[in-house]
């Protein structure tokens, strides 16, 4: 310890001594540092000394709490930007897979178009080629149809021409999704109604999808538009 500590150490001790109580009073503030003999005194330099030590403690301890707090609301801070992060990230994944499920639904309704034609009664003809639809959706712009209509047409997922069993023509336009929503319904319904105004034949609209609520199945029904479930084991991997 150096001089200049002990210096201060030592009016430290006075101090504490000549304001600890009435009873230390008489201790000379320039005089040589005399500890007490009096037990009264005595305890009051160390009663004195002990409240400064707690005042001391109790000023670091809340010192340390407002830190904490402060490191508290630093890491809820983070955390909330992470929980921000991660469900911008599981959206967008969410979204991917959604991509994938509905391309993947479109390319098994296109193998499996005979079979959708069978269900329905009917036996294929032919499937669509893409120039074909482009072609009717050429027609339907001309004829001064929804833009947003005729693009939806163009990108059918699968238009067919079918005959029944006494061999009458007919079209059929299906609407793939994994998950089959209204906006399914209402294409696969347009693009019907398209068909059968270009070409003079029946039409018939069908969604297809692994997943279709009963409430979705009755407005598909009540709008004249079939309901075609992909088996799941037709989504899997060879």
């Amino acid at each position: 310890m150096t001089d200049h500590e002990t210096g201060e150490n030592i009016e430290r001790m006075r101090d504490l001594a000549r304001h600890a109580s009435d009873d230390a009073q008489d201790i000379d503030p320039n005089g040589p540092l005399l500890f007490p003999t009096d037990p009264t005194q005595r305890f009051a330099v160390n009663q004195a000394n002990l409240n400064q030590v707690m005042v001391d403690t109790f000023v670091a301890i809340n010192g340390r709490l407002q830190s904490m707090a402060q490191d508290v609301e630093e890491v809820k801070g983070r955390q909330q930007s992470m929980a921000q992060d991660m469900d911008q990230r599981f959206s967008k994944i969410d979204a991917h897979l959604r991509y994938l499920r509905g391309g993947h639904a479109a390319n098994v309704v296109q193998r499996d178009a005979s079979l959708i034609a069978d269900d329905m009664g009917y036996q294929i003809v032919t499937q669509l080629k893409r120039e074909d639809t482009i072609a009717f959706a050429n027609m339907a712009r001309s004829a001064g149809k929804a833009e947003d209509d005729v693009r939806s047409f163009r990108a059918a997922d699968l238009v067919m021409l079918v005959r029944d069993a006494e061999g009458h023509p007919a079209y059929i336009a299906v609407e793939a999704s994994f998950t089959v929503g209204g906006n399914d319904i209402r294409r696969a319904k347009c693009n019907a109604e398209y068909l059968h105004e270009f070409t003079g034949l029946p039409a018939k609209g069908v969604v297809a999808g692994v997943d279709i609520a009963s409430g979705r199945e009755q407005n598909a029904n009540t709008d004249g538009v079939y309901c075609y479930r992909i088996p799941v084991r037709d989504l899997e991997a060879d």
